[in-house]
């Protein structure tokens, strides 16, 4: 049987999920979406997608799975368009970085026929200006899944099977919580680096600083890159995680504030050997993937439904 998918949204990760599923050659049709004309035919052209549809209604007719690969400034507008469209046991699932607000728009606007998994792939192989699609783009990641509690296995089931062939491995856990962790780990970072940049960019000493800037100021500003509309969005829709963790980050600031004015050389230096101890220790755990997590859950359905996308042999392989 081919199942339908349906991509909305053909940038760098929209168009990468149709490019690894079709490498994988599973028996499935893909169709994309994209408001711009432009990416859409590039991704057509690329192969990400078997075909594009200009009209989102269309796209998402008669789709077994529909991807929303799209900033988070769009998806409420983009689920409460399509709501009416879906066919019963259409499963939807989005590429967001926060899943709170995604699941509750979800909530409130599709049919209890349609079922939502929150997804939030977390990329390492690329940067914030990288466009370019590749099959590979996934390979070894984590992919967030954050079910609606009322998603039945087979939704799970097709959510974990779309991440498994895309190369990347599945992370279930509550929304609730993965704001509060991506609010430490991706969007202090985002505000840090804009402090810094306005910070430099205000000083009187701008033009001399812009001359010796290098490698440093680069890394510690390299995430902004983007559209600001969407990234302001994003911190606002996770206001209270970020705001208890700005607190937390500027009295770490206090902290280090006191031991360069006190020239406390010693503080100083061992909270620096600190650092560097715990960020060795980050890393190693990081490249060998983390802890392990218990799917023992969703065990059961994969020997119930197998696995959705991966292409059939003949009967008895």
């Amino acid at each position: 049987m081919t199942l339908h998918i349906t991509i909305v949204g053909l940038g760098l990760t929209g168009s990468s999920i149709g490019l690894s599923l079709k490498q994988n050659k599973g028996q499935f049709q893909i169709t994309g979406h994209d408001k711009d004309s432009e990416a859409a035919k590039r991704a057509f052209k690329a192969g990400c997608v078997d075909r594009t549809e200009w009209n989102l209604l269309n796209a998402c007719d008669g789709a077994d799975l529909v991807v929303l690969s799209i900033p988070l400034t769009g998806i409420r507008n983009t689920l409460t368009a399509i709501a009416q469209e879906l066919k019963p046991g259409c499963v939807v699932t989005d590429t967001a970085s926060l899943k709170v607000p995604v699941l509750n728009w979800a909530h409130q606007s599709l049919p209890v026929t349609v079922s939502f998994v929150g997804g939030h792939p977390i990329l390492e192989k690329v940067s914030a200006e990288s466009e370019q699609p590749t099959a590979d783009l996934f390979a070894g990641a984590t992919w967030c899944l954050t079910p609606d509690t009322n998603a039945p296995q087979e939704a799970l089931q097709m959510a974990s099977d779309l991440v498994e062939v895309v190369g990347a491995r599945p992370y279930y856990l509550d929304a609730a919580e993965h704001d509060g962790l991506v609010a430490a780990v991706e969007q202090l970072p985002l505000l840090s680096a804009l402090a810094l940049q306005a910070l430099a960019g205000t000083s009187p000493s701008h033009r001399e600083m812009i001359q010796l800037s290098g490698r440093s100021f680069e890394s510690g500003t390299h995430l902004l890159a983007g559209d600001a509309e969407n990234l302001s969005h994003l911190c606002i829709q996770n206001a209270a995680n970020i705001t208890r963790w700005l607190d937390v980050l500027q009295s770490e600031l206090s902290r280090f504030r006191e031991f360069v004015a006190n020239q406390d050389n010693e503080s100083l230096q061992k909270a620096f050997d600190a650092a560097l101890s715990m960020r060795g220790k980050w890393m190693d755990k990081h490249s060998e993937g983390g802890q392990t997590v218990d799917y023992s859950d969703f065990s059961m359905m994969h020997m119930l439904l197998g696995n959705t996308f991966r292409s059939r042999g003949p009967k008895g392989e």
